[in-house]
């Protein structure tokens, strides 16, 4: 009696509205592409002193959830809260004794907050909501340019791959991992910020 062989995952699994990217081959693409893009930030900011060092581990941390999110539709807690935690430290450290204040390290949180706040409230899943929490406090931290191709590079290609699966799908409502595109804004943020210094 021979053992059957499991099947192999689809590339693209639609589970009712649920798009899910599950090629193994894809999850190397991501994860690569994410080296490659915390090596540009790491140069681009050079110049930033000790603060490369949070940014490009941020980066290399975007990378992994970004392929988990595009496989799984998930982003969980023991990945996301270490996150957070490295852009509160790395803010409220650049307030206690870096160049920043405290104060000004209290706004940049509550600006991540807030703009968690604003998905929480257009209804995105949590793990993007708590992802949200560590990009927009780090965008906040790193100045204005940081902001705006943030939000602008997210909204873009969040947008652009909406439309692309509504049309391939032939569906008007799908969920998929919206965290890979937070991921790209916030790395388009970084790199602004280190091309504005």
């Amino acid at each position: 009696m021979t053992e059957a062989r499991p099947a192999p995952l689809p590339v693209v699994g639609l589970d009712r509205y649920q798009v899910r990217f599950e090629s193994p081959l894809l999850r190397r693409v991501v994860v690569g592409l994410f080296a490659v893009l915390a090596g540009t930030v790491c140069v681009v900011n050079l110049s930033s002193g000790w603060r490369v060092i949070p940014m490009t581990a941020m980066v290399l941390v975007l990378g992994h959830l970004s392929a988990v999110d595009l496989a799984e539709h998930r982003l969980a807690n023991r990945e996301v809260v270490p996150l957070i935690a490295l852009s509160y430290v790395s803010v409220l450290a650049d307030g206690v004794v870096g160049a920043s204040s405290l104060s000004a390290a209290i706004a940049h949180v509550a600006v991540g907050g807030t703009a968690a706040a604003v998905l929480l409230i257009l209804q995105f899943g949590l793990g993007d909501v708590k992802l949200m929490l560590a990009i927009g406090t780090m965008a906040s931290w790193l100045g204005p340019p940081a902001v705006s191709w943030t939000v602008l590079v997210a909204a873009a290609t969040g947008g652009l791959a909406a439309t692309v699966m509504m049309v391939a799908f032939r569906r008007v409502r799908l969920d998929f991992g919206f965290g890979p595109f937070l991921a790209l804004g916030s790395v388009a943020g970084m790199i602004a910020a280190g091309v504005a210094s």
